[in-house]
C-alpha cells in the first residue's frame, strides 16, 4: 500500500504494542537457535538472530546460493506474508493488552472492546445523524400546512430513516467491507478483487476465485462486466463521483450543523442579527478543525459523552412532548398517511422531500467510517441509542407541530422553557460534534483513494497502533476547514445550506445502492430477485428524493456539484498523469539483459556506495540509463531501492530489508524497505542508510555461509569417484564452486572499502510534456504539462522526505523528460 504518513509523536500508548509481542517471541527463539559449527560460521557468529526460524529474516535468493540469478521481488508478496504473520498474533496481543481495562464479570475481552468502540463511535459516527433534527422539520415548507400534514410527514421521516439508516447502511452495506474499510472506494476495490474490472491506478486486482457453476446469473453477470469496457468505465466513474460527494458532504455537514445549532441564539436574544450568528459558526468551525490532529480516539472518548447526552435529552424531551401535545403521533407510522400526503398535495409534497431527505444525512458516513472501529460496534451503537432517540425526538417535534402549526425553528420552539439554555449549550457542542463523522470519512477516502494511487499523496498521521483506519491528514483537514468557513460565510442560511446538504447526501446512497446490487449477485451470489428486489426498492426511494433536491439547485443545491468538479477534476488528472507516467517506464525500463550494455568499458566503477532510489519493484527506471549515458561512472556498491508499506502497525526490525543480487553484476543489489503503516515515516537518512547497510551485510554474511557450507558438502552417493571424473572437469566444476564462494567475499570486501567513501543517494525528477503542438491537443497538455506537474511536484513521498533529512552533499537529483 503506497501511502505516505508519519506517526503521531507521543500519541500512542506506552503499553506493549503488537510489534513488541512478536519480538519477545523471535527472542526466544534466538535463544534456541544453535550456532552453526562450522569454521564459515564463525564469521557469521555475531550477525543478528535472524538468520533462522519461523520469524527469522527471509533472505530472498534464487535457486543458486548467492542468488547469482536476478531475483525480481513481489513486494506485495512479502508484505503479505508479514501481515498473515502478525495476524496469526493479533487477537492473542491485543487481549493482553485489554486484560487491564477489562472489568471483572462475564465480559470477555471482544465483547468489552466492542462496548469501547460502540461508545467511541457516539462521538465519531453518529453525532450527524443525531443532530438531524435541529433542521429536519424546518426545512421543508407547506403552503397552509394542517395536522394532518404533520402526522403524514412524520410517516415520511421515520418510514425514510428506517428503512435506509437502519435496514440498508446499519445491516446489508456494513457487510460490504474491504479488509475492515468502508466507504465508496472500498466498495469498488471488493468488486475489483472478486471481478476483473481493475482499470486505473493500483486499484486491487483479481485475487478471489469465485466457484460459479456455469450459464448462473452469477457466471453470466461477472463475465459481462469482464467483457464490456463500457460498463468498467462506468462503474469507475460512478466510484469518482461518490467519492467526490462524500468530501462535498463533508464540507457541508460541519457548516449547516454548527450554523443550526448557533441559529437557536436568535431565539433568545434579537439583538443577534445574522451576521453575527455567521461569524460565530465560523470561530467554532476552526475551533473544531483544530482538533483533529488529536485523533479518532481521543477525539471520540472527547465527544462521545456530549452525544450521549444529547441522546438522552432530545429522547425525554420528544417523549415529554408527545404526552404533553398529541399522543396518537405514532399512528402516523402506517404508510396509509404516505399516500394520502401526496394524494392531497402532490407536486407541493414532492417539493417537501427535499427537506426530509435530511433525515437521513450523515447516514454514508456510517459506512464510510467503519474503518475506524468495527461493523459489530457499529451496529450495536446504532440500535441501542442513535435509532431510538431519533425516532422519539422526531416524533416529539410532530407532536409539537400538530398543536403549533408553523414549523420555523421548531427545534428550539418544542424545548420547555426551563430547560432551554443547558438545552441550547448541549446543542451546540453536539453540532460541533456532529461534523466529525464526515470529516472522519473524509480522512478515510483520501487515505483509500491515495493507496489506490487515484489521488495525489497527502500526509497521513495514524493516530492508532490498533486500528489502521483512524488517520489524520493535516492538508485535508485545513483544505475542508477553509472550505467550511466560505460555505458558511458565502451561503449564510440553513435553508440553502439544506438544499445543497440534500443534494449531496442522496447521490452517494444512490452510487451506493447501485454497487451494492452488483455485489450482492457477482460476490454474495444471493438469489437473483432478492437483489432486484433490493435494488429496484432503494433506487426507487432514492430516485424519487433525487428528483425532489434537483429542484434546489438555483437555491444552494449547486454547491456539491461544484466541489464535486473541482475534486474531480484533481482526481482525473492524477489518473490520467499516472498512467502516462507508468505507461512510459514500463516501456522504457531498465531490463537486467541490458545492464551489460551500459555498464561496458566506457562506464567507470568509482569507490563508495550509492542507493538509487525507485518507485517499483521489479523495474530499473529509464532514469537509470539516462544516468549512465550522460555521468559515465558508476559507484562500485549500487543499491536500488523501493519502499513499500504493509498493514501491519510495525514491521520488525529483522525484518525491515529485504536483499537480492543481479546476475553477474558484483555490487548490484536490489532492496525493498518494508514498514508498518504506525511507523515514523518522515524516514531520517542516517537512520535508513545504516540500517540498509547493516541488514546487507547481514545478507552478504548469510550468502557467504550458505556458499561455504554448499562447497564443502559432497554426499558419497552423488559425488564421482576420482577414477570416472577427467582432471579437467573436475577443475572447471572447483572453479564454478570458488566463485559462488568468492562472489560474496569479493562483494563484502567492496562494500567494507565503499562504506568508508561518501554515500550518495540518487533521486530522479521527472517531468511530463506532450510532444504534440496540435490545437486539438490543448486540453491534453493543459492536464499533463500544468495540473499532474503542479500535483505531482507537491504531492508527498518518500523521495521528498529523505530529501529533507540528507546533508546536500549526500544528495544527486537527476532530472528527465518523459516526452508521451
Amino acid at each position: 500500500m503506497d501511502v505516505i504518513g508519519e506517526e503521531r509523536k507521543g500519541g500512542f500508548s506506552k503499553e506493549p504494542s503488537i510489534g513488541d509481542c512478536k519480538e519477545d517471541e523471535m527472542e526466544d527463539k534466538r535463544k534456541a537457535h544453535e550456532e552453526p559449527s562450522n569454521e564459515v560460521a564463525l564469521t557469521v557468529s555475531n550477525v543478528d538472530h535472524t538468520i533462522a526460524g519461523r520469524g527469522s529474516l527471509r533472505i530472498h535468493r534464487g535457486e543458486s546460493e548467492y542468488s547469482i540469478q536476478s531475483v525480481h521481488f513481489q513486494s506485495d508478496d512479502m508484505a503479505e506474508e508479514i501481515e498473515q504473520d502478525y495476524e496469526s498474533h493479533l487477537q492473542e496481543c491485543k487481549e493482553k493488552k485489554l486484560k487491564a481495562y477489562q472489568p471483572s464479570g462475564k465480559f470477555e475481552g471482544k465483547h468489552w472492546r466492542t462496548l469501547v468502540l460502540a461508545y467511541q463511535a457516539m462521538g465519531v459516527v453518529y453525532a450527524g445523524i443525531g443532530t438531524c433534527p435541529l433542521y429536519v422539520f424546518s426545512s421543508f415548507t407547506l403552503n397552509e400546512p394542517t395536522e394532518e400534514d404533520y402526522f403524514s410527514i412524520f410517516s415520511i421521516v421515520f418510514w425514510t430513516f428506517t428503512a435506509i439508516s437502519l435496514v440498508k447502511y446499519c445491516f446489508i452495506i456494513l457487510r460490504l467491507d474491504d479488509q475492515g474499510e468502508g466507504g465508496t472506494f472500498a466498495l469498488y476495490s471488493v468488486l475489483c478483487k472478486h471481478v476483473n474490472i481493475s482499470r486505473y491506478g493500483r486499484t486491487p486486482k483479481k485475487t478471489t476465485i469465485l466457484k460459479t457453476k456455469q450459464g448462473s446469473v452469477q457466471d453470466r453477470t461477472i463475465n459481462f462486466m469482464e467483457r464490456n469496457n463500457t460498463i468498467q468505465i462506468f462503474l469507475f466513474a460512478f466510484t469518482m463521483i461518490g467519492a467526490c460527494m462524500v468530501i462535498g458532504d463533508g464540507i457541508i455537514t460541519p457548516a449547516i450543523s454548527v450554523l443550526s445549532a448557533v441559529d437557536g441564539l436568535r431565539n433568545a436574544s434579537s439583538s443577534l442579527n445574522q451576521s453575527s450568528i455567521v461569524i460565530i459558526t465560523s470561530v467554532l468551525l476552526i475551533a473544531l478543525f483544530l482538533l483533529q490532529r488529536f485523533g479518532t480516539r481521543r477525539v471520540g472518548f472527547l465527544f462521545s459523552p456530549i452525544v450521549v447526552t444529547w441522546f438522552v435529552t432530545t429522547a425525554a424531551i420528544g417523549v415529554y412532548n408527545v404526552i404533553e401535545h398529541n399522543p396518537t403521533i405514532f399512528k402516523a407510522l402506517s404508510p396509509h398517511y404516505i399516500i394520502r400526503f401526496f394524494i392531497r398535495r402532490r407536486t407541493e409534497g414532492w417539493r417537501a422531500l427535499a427537506g426530509t431527505v435530511l433525515c437521513i444525512t450523515s447516514s454514508e458516513a456510517i459506512y464510510a467510517d467503519l474503518g475506524h472501529f468495527s461493523r459489530l460496534s457499529m451496529q450495536v451503537g446504532f440500535i441501542s441509542l442513535a435509532y431510538p432517540s431519533n425516532i422519539l425526538t422526531y416524533a416529539g417535534q410532530a407532536a409539537y407541530l400538530t398543536k403549533h402549526l408553523d414549523n420555523e425553528g421548531v427545534f428550539y420552539n418544542f424545548i420547555p422553557k426551563p430547560v432551554y439554555w443547558p438545552m441550547f449549550a448541549i446543542a451546540t457542542l453536539a453540532a460541533i460534534v456532529a461534523s466529525q463523522c464526515l470529516i472522519s470519512a473524509c480522512f478515510s477516502l483520501v487515505k483509500q483513494s491515495v493507496a489506490l494511487d487515484l489521488f495525489p499523496k497527502v500526509r497521513l498521521i495514524h493516530t492508532s497502533e490498533n486500528h489502521e483506519g483512524q488517520i489524520y491528514s493535516p492538508e485535508v483537514n485545513y483544505f475542508l476547514m477553509s472550505l467550511c468557513v466560505i460555505v458558511v460565510l458565502g451561503l449564510r442560511s440553513v435553508d440553502n445550506l439544506g438544499h445543497a446538504y440534500g443534494v449531496a447526501v442522496i447521490m452517494v446512497m444512490f452510487i451506493t445502492t447501485c454497487f451494492a446490487s452488483i455485489a450482492m449477485v457477482t460476490v454474495w451470489n444471493i438469489w437473483l430477485p432478492w437483489a432486484l428486489l433490493f435494488f429496484v426498492v432503494y433506487a426507487t426511494v432514492e430516485g424519487v428524493y433525487i428528483s425532489a433536491v434537483m429542484s434546489k439547485i438555483p437555491q444552494g443545491g449547486w454547491l456539491p456539484f461544484l466541489v464535486a468538479v473541482f475534486i474531480g477534476l484533481i482526481m482525473y488528472t492524477w489518473v490520467y498523469g499516472r498512467e502516462k507516467h507508468h505507461a512510459y517506464e514500463k516501456e522504457n525500463r531498465v531490463r537486467d539483459q541490458d545492464l551489460g550494455g551500459l555498464l561496458n568499458s566506457s562506464v567507470k566503477r568509482v569507490p563508495g556506495v550509492c542507493i538509487f532510489y525507485c518507485d517499483f519493484d521489479d523495474e530499473i527506471p529509464p532514469l537509470m540509463r539516462h544516468y549512465l549515458r550522460n555521468i559515465r561512472s558508476f559507484h562500485k556498491v549500487v543499491i536500488f531501492t523501493t519502499v513499500t508499506y504493509c498493514k501491519v502497525p510495525k514491521v520488525p526490525h529483522n525484518e525491515r530489508f529485504k536483499f537480492s543480487n543481479f546476475d553477474g553484476y558484483p555490487g548490484l543489489f536490489r532492496c525493498t524497505a518494508l514498514y508498518g503503516y504506525a511507523e515514523e515515516r518522515s524516514l531520517r537518512w542516517r537512520t535508513f542508510f545504516e540500517g540498509l547497510i547493516d541488514n546487507l551485510k547481514l545478507h552478504l554474511q548469510f550468502a557467504i555461509f550458505e556458499s561455504s557450507r554448499h562447497s564443502s558438502e559432497c554426499l558419497p552417493a552423488s559425488c564421482p569417484s576420482s577414477e570416472d571424473v577427467d582432471p579437467r572437469e573436475e577443475q572447471v566444476d572447483m572453479s564454478t564452486q570458488n566463485d559462488q564462494y568468492l562472489g560474496p567475499l569479493h562483494d563484502m570486501e567492496s562494500l567494507q572499502r565503499a562504506i568508508a567513501e561518501r554515500p550518495v543517494l540518487v533521486i530522479g525528477r521527472t517531468r511530463l510534456i506532450t510532444t504534440t503542438s496540435s490545437l486539438g491537443n490543448w486540453l491534453r497538455k493543459s492536464f499533463l504539462d500544468i495540473i499532474y506537474r503542479f500535483l505531482y511536484s507537491n504531492s508527498t513521498s518518500v523521495a521528498a522526505s529523505l530529501k529533507l533529512s540528507i546533508p546536500p552533499g549526500n544528495l544527486m537529483e537527476i532530472s528527465m523528460l518523459y516526452e508521451v
